[in-house]
C-alpha cells in the first residue's frame, strides 16, 4: 500500500481504539521502552507530545518516568514551524507553558526560552501512522521529522511507537525517507 492510503487505513484503525485502549497500550509500550534502552547512558531523549484526538501512542509515560528517575537526562519536545516544515526543540520541563499549534498538536510556548540543540540529542521517538517490516514509517505527510532527522547525529537512535504491527512493506518510500533503529509496539521490539 502506499502512504496515503496507509495514512486513511490506520487514521481509522486507531479511531476504532477505545481510550482504555490507548492507554494499556502507551503503558505496554513505555514498559519495553525502558526494559531494553539504557536510559541512563543517554543524555537527552526527543520525543513528540501525543495527539490524544487520534489516539496517538501517549509519551507522557515515558516523559514522566525520565522526569522521576533520571535526574540527568533531558527530555527534549518539538514545536513545528509550518512557513518552513521545520521544527524547533525546547528541554521539557514539568511546568513548561504548552500551546496547540494550528493542527490542534500540543507543543511548547516559544517564549520558554529552553530552545534545545539538535547535535545534543541522543535518542529520538518518532510519531507514526504505521511502518513496516523494514524499518520505514508513514508520518502525517509533512515531511517534518524526516527534516528533523537528517539534521541530527548520525548515531542518533530513532525509535518509532506504533499500538499496531507492521505491514509487510511500504510501496511509495523514497530516497528522503529516514530508516528507523527500532519501533516498539505493546507486545514487541523491532529492530533494524
Amino acid at each position: 500500500m502506499k502512504k496515503k492510503e496507509l495514512r486513511k487505513l490506520f487514521g481509522e484503525r486507531r479511531q476504532t481504539l477505545t481510550t482504555a485502549e490507548v492507554a494499556e497500550g502507551s503503558q505496554a509500550i513505555a514498559r519495553l521502552f525502558f526494559s531494553f534502552f539504557a536510559i541512563e547512558n543517554l543524555k537527552a531523549i526527543h520525543t513528540y507530545l501525543p495527539i490524544r484526538r487520534q489516539n496517538e501512542v501517549d509519551t507522557f509515560p515515558i516523559i514522566y518516568t525520565i522526569q522521576e528517575k533520571y535526574l540527568y537526562n533531558q527530555v527534549v519536545v518539538p514545536r513545528a514551524l509550518p512557513e518552513t516544515s521545520e521544527m524547533e526543540h525546547y528541554q521539557w520541563l514539568p511546568d513548561m507553558k504548552l500551546q496547540l499549534n494550528k493542527w490542534g498538536i500540543l507543543e511548547p510556548d516559544p517564549t520558554c526560552n529552553l530552545q534545545y540543540a539538535v547535535t545534543g540529542i541522543d535518542l529520538v521517538i518518532l510519531p507514526l501512522m504505521a511502518f513496516d517490516r523494514n524499518g520505514y514509517r508513514v508520518g502525517y505527510g509533512r515531511g517534518f521529522y524526516d527534516r528533523f532527522l537528517v539534521q541530527c547525529r548520525p548515531n542518533v537512535i530513532k525509535v518509532g511507537l506504533s499500538l499496531f504491527d507492521p505491514i509487510l512493506k511500504i510501496d511509495d518510500i523514497d530516497s528522503f525517507d529516514v530508516q528507523m533503529d527500532y519501533c516498539i509496539t505493546p507486545t514487541q521490539i523491532w529492530q533494524w
